[in-house]
């Protein structure tokens, strides 16, 4: 019998039976590519490289990358934790917080042998376990020195570079960590160009080791060298918030009582930083359940209380950033590294936000949020262009083109994704497209573009080819949009997902991407788990599923940094890494596992399956092959027959044929490669098969 190919149609499908297909029924790190001539064939993913070995404390919900006016690069990142910015493969915390308030007099207790210290506040605080709090000024008790002293820098402890704006502070034995803050206070005059106004200052640092730490000013320095005399320092070092025993009280984890005692002095000082939010979504999960933005804060230290895993929405607007942490205030970072993102002093503005977004007319709008009566979650809101900032720029007059709007449909907004000529904004149940109207009366008008809603907040992904929108509906079907028509996409891997993910609480979870270079929308879900674990490749020009394994909380697509930017996990650490995806062909250096599996079919080509045949041979067709592979030959004799594994059968570059003696009435295969590099695309497999005489029973 001459060589019979085995060619599966292109695409992953899950949701029917393995032999009601004849395509590929699972698939690891691999997408389907067109070829000129060939059409879509599979083949593997590129690599993924560290971009820096700076982590990310916290599960990352939210990130954006932007260059400010000096094409100088930026990425914000938000997690459950914190609010921080990478740029020169060195990330800064930016996390808002509250300015210095006063401690009581002696607000440390400390236990005998205990490690667990607690602080007393004035007032109530405000805290919650996992929030991050920085303290000065206390005396050692009982054993336990908290928080960060206070003293002189040595000699001309600043070190400048001639046009930058960082500057490298010498303190011995400093024992700060990044994020920490010190203020520093003494300097007279100008110190290299720099105006002492801005040394003079509280600055959150970098630190780089343990005699040195970086800060950034404004006005870069004229001139190299070591300066500023000898001015005098104050350091708040970070402490975590582990217990809340009352309104005024709460504990840290330090070193071991070596007495019980009550101390700590008149002088202590505390810095409150933005309250963690949730690393999951719990039951009571969902818009308008909770109380958003309770608490007395102005600018950091507020309370959200949402049972929602904590989302962030990042935008430059301008060439600075603005920030919202679902449920919480407006927050705005001017692109200095030492100072952290300010909640908005635009006193009119919204202080309880659901979502925010920078249109394609450079409004700066609000959705779900408050109007100073209430909290409405169909609100919608926008600053007069190009402002947003300075009280009045929320408040709609006939001087200026601030606006509100309110949808006519869902319960609440969802989402607000800008497009090339419209922003769509997306609630539980509906679609609406917000249209510039070019005018000084409306501004901008609604329109209802379907009752169909997206599944959770990051749940979609662009076309950077079409310019439409993927995404994912609060029904579990996939949707394109583009020129004004929805249409719903095909998708047979759509009972897959939806029957793999936590459902009820961890849908906000979803995250989409597009990737420009393949032209392919991402979508990374939590299946069976809490976190994320799995995601769907969509092929927009080859209309095809891919399946696969990545622990990928957050991903965005290449454009300032040129290649995809996505965000890990690891389970049992609270460090996210940054990864540069399609980069390289392997694991940072390490090998990964690809792999295609095809549908079972029969081997007898001119019947049901009535024959039992024997496959005698292997003929493999590979286009860069980096290296071995294994090919494993799975048969059966009826569809819900256990299914027998045969092999693995050595493929490698060269390979022309692959003697092997398999006997079935179906043959279905699984090629796998794991190595580094890892590149294959696969072509057609042929085997050599003949009839073995056995009859169908």
């Amino acid at each position: 019998m001459p060589l019979v190919a085995i060619q599966p149609q292109a695409g992953t499908v899950k949701d029917a039976s393995e032999y009601s297909v004849s395509s590929y029924v699972d698939s690891e790190k691999i997408r389907f590519r067109f070829v000129q001539g060939a059409g879509a064939q599979p083949q593997t993913i590129g690599g993924w490289e560290l971009k820096c070995t700076d982590t990310v404390l916290g599960k990352v919900r939210g990130a954006h990358q932007w260059r400010d006016n000096q094409s100088n690069s930026y990425l914000a990142i938000g997690s459950h934790r914190k609010l921080m910015v990478e740029r020169g493969d060195n990330v800064w915390d930016i996390t808002p917080c509250e300015a210095p308030t006063s401690l009581p007099n002696n607000p440390v207790s400390v236990t005998n042998n205990e490690t667990s210290t607690t602080i007393t506040t004035t007032g109530s605080h405000y805290l919650t376990i996992g929030t991050f709090v920085y303290i000065t000024g206390l005396t050692a008790t009982g054993g336990v020195t908290v928080g960060g002293g206070s003293g002189s820098f040595a000699s001309n402890p600043f070190a400048t570079t001639s046009g930058s704006t960082i500057v490298q502070v010498t303190l011995s034995a400093h024992g700060l960590k990044r994020g920490d803050f010190v203020t520093i206070s003494g300097v007279s005059g100008a110190q290299n160009g720099i105006p002492d106004s801005e040394l003079n200052a509280q600055h959150s640092v970098y630190v780089t080791s343990t005699s040195q730490f970086f800060i950034e000013i404004t006005t870069p320095a004229t001139s190299s060298g070591a300066t500023g005399g000898t001015p005098a320092y104050v350091a708040y070092k970070q402490a975590e918030v582990v217990t809340v025993p009352s309104a005024t009280t709460f504990t840290i984890t330090t070193a071991q009582g070596s007495s019980t005692a009550t101390g700590g002095g008149n002088s202590g000082s505390i810095i409150i930083e933005l309250q963690a939010g949730l690393e999951s979504s719990t039951a009571q999960a969902g818009y308008g359940t909770g109380s958003y933005g309770m608490g007395v804060y102005g600018s950091g230290g507020e309370q959200l209380t949402s049972y929602d895993a904590r989302i962030w929405c990042l935008e430059n607007y301008g060439e600075d950033l603005v920030a919202v942490p679902r449920g919480g205030n407006l927050y705005r970072w001017q692109l200095n590294r030492s100072q952290r993102a300010a909640v908005n002093a635009a006193t009119d503005c919204p202080t309880k936000i659901n979502f925010m977004t920078v249109t394609p007319e450079q409004y700066l709008m609000l959705g779900g949020c408050d109007d100073g009566t209430g909290f409405d979650g169909l609100l919608v809101i926008w600053a007069a262009q190009a402002q947003g900032f300075t009280t009045g720029d929320w408040t709609a007059k006939a001087t200026n083109t601030s606006r509100s709007l309110r949808l006519g449909a869902g319960s609440h907004i969802q989402s607000m994704i800008p497009s090339s000529f419209v922003t769509v904004v997306m609630t539980d149940s509906s679609m609406h497209q917000l249209r510039f109207l070019k005018d000084t009366v409306f501004i901008y008008s609604q329109d209802l573009v379907a009752n169909v809603g997206i599944m959770g907040p990051n749940a979609w992904a662009k076309d950077s080819q079409t310019g439409g929108l993927m995404f994912l509906s609060a029904n579990w079907q996939f949707y394109t949009f583009l020129n004004g028509q929805l249409q719903a996409v095909p998708c047979p891997v759509r009972d897959f997902i939806r029957d793999a993910v936590v459902t009820g609480t961890q849908q906000s979870k979803i995250v989409g991407t597009g990737i420009s270079q393949y032209g392919e929308g991402w979508f990374f879900y939590p299946a069976s788990n809490l976190e994320v674990n799995k995601y769907v490749i969509y092929s927009f020009q080859t209309q095809t599923w891919a399946t696969g394994t990545f622990n990928r909380t957050y991903a965005l697509d290449g454009a300032t940094f040129i290649y995809p930017i996505m965000f890990d996990y690891t389970y049992g650490s609270e460090n996210a890494q940054i990864w540069l995806h399609e980069k390289g062909n392997s694991a940072q250096g390490d090998a990964f596992e690809s792999w295609i599996e095809a549908s079972p079919v029969d081997l007898n080509v001119e019947g049901e399956g009535e024959v039992t045949m024997d496959v005698s041979g292997i003929v493999p067709d590979f286009q860069s092959l980096s290296a071995g592979g294994e090919l494993y030959l799975l048969t059966k004799d009826k569809p819900n027959s256990t299914e027998v594994v045969n092999g693995p059968f050595a493929i490698g570059p060269t390979t022309e044929r692959v003697d092997v003696r398999v006997t079935g009435r179906q043959l279905g295969w699984k090629f796998v490669r794991n190595g580094a590099p890892n590149t294959w695309r696969l072509g057609k497999m042929r085997f050599d098969i003949n009839a073995s005489g056995g009859r169908r029973d």
